[in-house]
């Protein structure tokens, strides 16, 4: 009886102080790994962007071979990510700041080149064909409010006017909030050069 007695007594609970400290461990951890998972899930979303950015140079690379010369109407191109656009985290495009040179979008043209549905003046393809007279983009900003819309970003894209051999040459951008912290001005914002070179202006997290 007294042995039984004695093997109860030595299954005693956890004390308060050692339920205390459990409990800031796991806070302690918890401080420690939550922003850290924040920051990978928004690195996994900046991959959107880099494929995006090469499917957009893909396609300039093949009109490019058609038409000796660069331009902005992706979804003539072929780039035409509208049906995604509801899922998707970045705005892609260009903002338009010059026009084709003459010369260079007549000899596209002559060679079979559709004017209607690839300006020289620069001032479409938003994803639906529409004119706007800001840039050409595709948007469809997921879970993101109007207010931070990352547009602005694309405002260091462009375009050459195809003239010259240094003119042969544009920059297109992607910009996308992929971080509840980093809304409009602070956002993710990538670019892709006719050189394939990829650069990433801000990390956005």
């Amino acid at each position: 009886m007294k042995t039984f007695l004695k093997s109860l007594r030595r299954q005693d609970g956890f004390t308060l102080v050692e339920l205390m400290v459990v409990v800031a461990i796991i806070g302690l951890l918890s401080a420690v790994a939550i922003p850290n998972f924040q920051k990978y899930q928004a690195r996994s979303k900046t991959s959107e962007a880099k494929l995006q950015l090469a499917a957009i140079y893909t396609a300039e690379q093949s009109f490019y071979s058609d038409y000796n010369m660069y331009a902005n109407c992706l979804r003539y191109m072929g780039y035409d990510p509208a049906d995604e656009a509801s899922s998707r985290y970045y705005t892609v495009g260009f903002n338009l700041t010059a026009a084709i040179e003459q010369a260079q979008y007549d000899s596209a043209t002559n060679s079979g080149l559709t004017p209607g549905e690839c300006p020289r003046t620069l001032g479409n393809t938003d994803g639906t064909g529409a004119p706007t007279a800001v840039a050409s983009y595709y948007t469809g900003l997921k879970k993101v409010a109007s207010a931070t819309s990352p547009l602005a970003s694309l405002s260091n894209t462009t375009l050459g006017t195809q003239a010259t051999d240094a003119e042969q040459r544009f920059l297109a951008g992607a910009a996308g909030v992929v971080h509840k912290k980093f809304l409009a001005g602070s956002e993710s914002y990538m670019t892709i050069n006719q050189n394939k070179v990829i650069s990433v202006v801000r990390n956005g997290f």
